[in-house]
């Protein structure tokens, strides 16, 4: 007959509380602390821009940002890791009092003896400790301890001293034979018996029935829903549908504001539709005013969460400021945050079905588009307005006054001293230093060789690998048509110092996996994030509006990079006139475009390979390799004899030929 044995002690209960939390506590408790460390982790002063706009607007963006510390002590994860480790800790507290379940019977250890121990020995032993406890030498308060005692003492003696017990127990592991079977609770008997029963099964069949299937399943699902780049599939899917190869800014901001992401995290509340109108008036204004473009607000069947994107993308690319110009439109500026940061994200979305389709033009708007995004300008505006202090009002003034307009931080920085502080004059001093400074911030790339090359042939042919080797500075913007102008040798020159004989890259070359030191984050005080800034480098064709090389990502050009990217070539012998871009994700106005061109030849016009001459030299007589030449040429004898010369080396000769012929011709038959 089976019987339950409780754990009336909690010994094993314990433990088995402890291993459960520890393997939840443990996982959630070290990612919460590494998730914190990296979220108050900051940059180097080095790194951050600290001009007058990026100090305002950080403050601005902290203040209307949610308080991390009461939305982190108020979460569920925050409670759990307390009350979780609280009870971690409360039981090891009665883990450590607890007794440990008893050991299996054993008549040595009771009667505290060897197991090699004597008859003689045995009873000597039981004597002296029937003596000490039996009953009747009890005292009045320890009688029935004794009295256990007493009883297992005479049970171990027995078993060691007859044949018959001790054989039951060598058998069996007891002394009266085999026992009924027993099977172990690890929980106390007030928890499984009586009325608590059904507590316990709710108990796992929550949490081992719906809790893990439910976390499980729940994780699976937003693995399968997203994309290795965490987007939405079904945003993906819209993307898939609204991108058109010919599309303008304004259908690439309404694809845009069509992504799931914004129906999910970015809530409509009652009555912000009004407060949207508002706003969508004052766009209207603004692209009237300073553009000459007409805006629509979209009609009530686009749904909210598109309109209200899109809104809010147009109202913070034109530097709207949402609670000066609109009341109530201070709630919208979270949401414009989210809108904003989640766009940038979104747009690489965007730009990988244009990279996969081959489509330049939209690829390029998608990259001005993430440009205007960091820095907060609309199409079309100056880029030198990303600069701090910069604003219309004095653009306007210096142009009414010089006639002479300034549209790019490189023209601003080719001014005279003299001319900048005209352009700057209604600025302090510390705004005319922010503004410097920051203009000698932002990256000024130039191409200082680009080239093709096959490795390990001097001319390109159709059907092979070509590798496009660019060399970009980090200094002054130069023109097109200076860096046209190098000379062909100099090219050339560089290219043979950087390939060795065998097409394999010399080690000395800088690498572009390996970048000398690291450039300041960028300059980006609208933004809600800091911004690391990187280039795309791609090969396109724009008459037929197609990328030939997909963009490639390229960071860290502090000083000069050189950059190689492989692609297989023409199929066809002819010159192709390609266009080279390399464009900021972070910057406006430093972009590099310039045409370049390949020449590819039929595989007929390589040079002849060289012919190796793999035969052995003629060996010296006096060598080793000469005295085993001439044995085989003269005959062991005449090698031995220094060699025979004249006549009698011929008739030799001829007679070892003759030997050899008679030879060959007895194997033949």
């Amino acid at each position: 007959m089976s019987e339950y044995k409780y754990d009336e002690e909690g010994f094993n209960f314990f433990y088995f509380l402890l291993s459960v939390l520890s393997l939840c506590l443990v996982p959630v408790t070290g990612h919460s602390i590494y998730s914190f460390w990296k979220s108050t982790r900051k940059a180097s002063d080095k790194e951050i821009c600290y001009c007058g706009t990026c100090v305002k607007e950080r403050v601005k963006t902290q203040s209307t940002k949610p308080n991390k510390i009461k939305q982190s002590v108020t979460s569920f994860k925050f409670l759990f890791i307390v009350f979780g480790w609280i009870a971690v800790g409360l039981l090891a507290y009665q883990v450590s009092l607890a007794e440990p379940p008893k050991a299996k019977w054993d008549p040595y250890e009771i009667l505290d003896i060897s197991e090699g121990a004597t008859l003689p020995e045995i009873k000597k032993v039981y004597r002296k400790l029937s003596l000490v406890y039996h009953p009747d030498k009890a005292p009045e308060d320890k009688q029935k301890e004794y009295e256990e005692t007493f009883i297992q003492i005479s049970k171990a003696y027995q078993v060691l001293t007859d044949d018959d017990i001790r054989k039951n127990y060598e058998q069996f592991g007891h002394p009266d034979g085999k026992q009924s079977f027993s099977m172990g609770v690890a929980l106390p008997r007030a928890l499984v018996e009586g009325g608590n029963s059904k507590f316990v099964l709710a108990f796992y069949a929550l949490a081992f029935g719906l809790g893990l299937p439910f976390y499980i399943a729940r994780w699976w699902n937003n693995s399968r829903r997203q994309t290795k780049d965490k987007i939405l599939n079904v945003t993906m899917g819209v993307f898939v549908k609204g991108l058109k190869e010919n599309d303008g800014f304004k259908e690439l901001i309404k694809v845009l504001s069509s992504a799931y992401e914004f129906q999910e995290n970015v809530g409509v509340r009652a009555n912000e539709d009004q407060i949207l109108k508002k706003v969508d008036l004052i766009i209207v204004d603004e692209l009237e005013s300073r553009f000459g473009e007409k805006y629509e607000r979209l009609d009530e069947s686009v749904p909210v969460y598109r309109r209200k994107a899109r809104t809010l993308l147009y109202a913070y690319l034109l530097r709207i400021d949402l609670t000066a110009k609109a009341s109530g439109a201070d709630i919208l500026l979270q949401d414009q945050q989210y809108i904003v940061q989640r766009s940038v994200h979104l747009l690489q979305g965007l730009l990988q079905i244009a990279t996969v389709k081959q489509w330049l033009n939209v690829a390029i708007l998608i990259m001005d588009l993430q440009q205007d995004l960091l820095q907060a300008l609309y199409p079309g505006d100056a880029s030198v307005k990303q600069l701090p202090h910069i604003n219309n009002q004095l653009l306007r003034r210096y142009y009414r006054n010089k006639k002479k307009q300034i549209n790019t931080v490189q023209q601003l920085l080719d001014l005279s001293e003299t001319e900048r502080k005209s352009l700057t004059n209604p600025l302090t001093d510390s705004e005319y230093l922010d503004v410097i400074e920051v203009a000698q911030r932002v990256p000024r790339l130039s191409v200082e060789k680009a080239l093709f090359k096959v490795i390990g042939d001097k001319i390109i042919t159709t059907g092979a690998i070509i590798t496009f080797v660019l060399k970009l500075k980090n200094g002054k913007v130069q023109s097109v048509e200076a860096e046209t102008k190098k000379n062909v040798k100099d090219e050339e020159s560089e290219d043979e110092d950087e390939f060795d004989e065998q097409g394999n890259t010399r080690a000395k070359k800088e690498d572009d996996s390996d970048p000398k030191g690291r450039l300041p984050l960028a300059h980006t005080p609208y933004h809600p994030n800091e911004k690391k800034p990187y280039w795309w480098i791609f090969l396109g064709d724009p008459k037929v509006n197609r990328i030939l090389v997909p963009p490639r990502k390229v960071t860290d050009i502090v000083d000069e990079k050189t950059i190689r990217v492989p692609f297989a070539g023409p199929p066809k012998p002819g010159t192709y006139t390609f266009s080279l871009f390399v464009k900021s994700d972070t910057y406006c106005g430093t972009d590099i475009l310039q045409d370049i061109q390949l020449t590819i030849q039929d595989p007929a016009d390589l040079p002849p390979e060289e012919e190796v001459d793999d035969s052995i030299s003629e060996p010296e007589e006096d060598s080793i390799a000469g005295q085993m030449k001439l044995m085989r040429e003269q005959g062991l004898a005449s090698a031995l004899a220094g060699g025979n010369t004249g006549t009698e080396a011929s008739g030799q000769k001829k007679k070892d030929d003759d030997s050899d012929s008679d030879s060959s011709s007895d194997d033949d038959e």
